[in-house]
């Protein structure tokens, strides 16, 4: 048994393996809304290193989480701050995101936040407004490999260009501007637990690096249905049948009367290493909104014990 402690630390931040050797099942009584490795979450995994695939990744859609937070806030309101570091901090301090940073949430399509809080925006970036207000509040500017450099000392690092703008933190890989050869979307686990989530508008991985008990990858990711409502699915690549069993066990504890996913169904898929499934509607009650990561502890205390 490996240590849950990295993987819960990095909780509190607020994607199909050759043709029978994994399986993934959606009758576990919520709507699949289907999806690809084609999906945004795909291309989204396909802008970090290959290394990030080790440590805990959260994509979101950025214009899908904002319209579904204008909508219901007390539903959605983890997905409030869009998955933009900064605009979070700016919720508990005050102050305008443009101004303080040169670019607005409406500039970002899509989130990447890895690790131990570096992350990755993708969307339309000017660049010149980001070194002006960055400037402004005491960083150096430099050109970069691809866009603009800029430094502070005891503050993040952030690069930018016209479409990508990351922040490093030192505990976490250093993430391009550009596309590198080898992301995590080249990864097999990651290719089987993105097809099994489905087309999914906000996902979390646990790590490759961080998992234990016979599960190689696991991930909850959240998906819309026809008529407008969201659900999560939970996904889980084990390294065998016994192992899938043995998950599956585990999940099914806490699903049984007086738990939070009290009646929800765990699925134990096809082949040699399959994919263990659980889905839950999402609703106000705050174990069941999308990305409630603080309130989705016992389901990983299962998968790592």
């Amino acid at each position: 048994m490996r240590n849950s402690a990295g993987v819960l630390g990095t909780l509190v931040l607020a994607g199909v393996l050759a043709t029978g050797t994994t399986g993934c099942s959606s009758g576990d009584g919520v709507d699949d809304s289907g999806g690809s490795a084609g999906s945004g979450l795909t291309r989204a995994l396909s802008t970090l290193p290959a290394s990030a695939g080790d440590e805990t990744i959260t994509y979101i859609d950025v214009p899908t989480a904002r319209k579904l937070y204008a909508k219901d806030r007390k539903q959605y309101m983890v997905l409030s701050g869009y998955g933009i570091q900064e605009r979070t901090q700016l919720g508990y301090t005050g102050g305008s995101l443009k101004d303080g940073w040169g670019f607005d949430d409406k500039d970002v399509d899509t989130s990447l936040m890895v690790g131990d809080g570096s992350s990755l925006l993708s969307g339309k970036f000017d660049t010149e407004a980001v070194r002006r207000a960055m400037t402004k509040h005491g960083y150096t500017a430099a050109e970069g490999d691809g866009g603009v450099s800029l430094r502070k000392s005891g503050s993040v690092a952030v690069d930018v260009s016209d479409t990508v703008r990351v922040t490093h933190r030192s505990k976490s890989p250093k993430l391009p501007l550009t596309a590198p050869d080898r992301t995590p979307a080249d990864d097999k686990a990651y290719t089987a637990v993105s097809a099994c989530m489905g087309d999914v508008y906000e996902a979390t991985f646990y790590g490759k690096r961080k998992q234990g008990g016979g599960v190689v990858l696991s991930g909850i990711g959240g998906r819309l249905a026809g008529d407008g409502t969201s659900s999560e699915k939970l996904c889980a690549l084990t390294s065998s049948r016994n192992a899938a069993e043995r998950t599956a066990k585990a999940l099914r504890k806490e699903t049984g009367p007086g738990k939070a996913y009290a009646g929800t169904k765990v699925t134990v898929g096809e082949g040699d290493t399959p994919l263990v499934t659980m889905s839950w509607k999402n609703s106000r009650e705050s174990s069941h909104r999308p990305m409630a990561n603080n309130q989705t502890f016992t389901l990983l205390h299962a998968l790592i014990r």
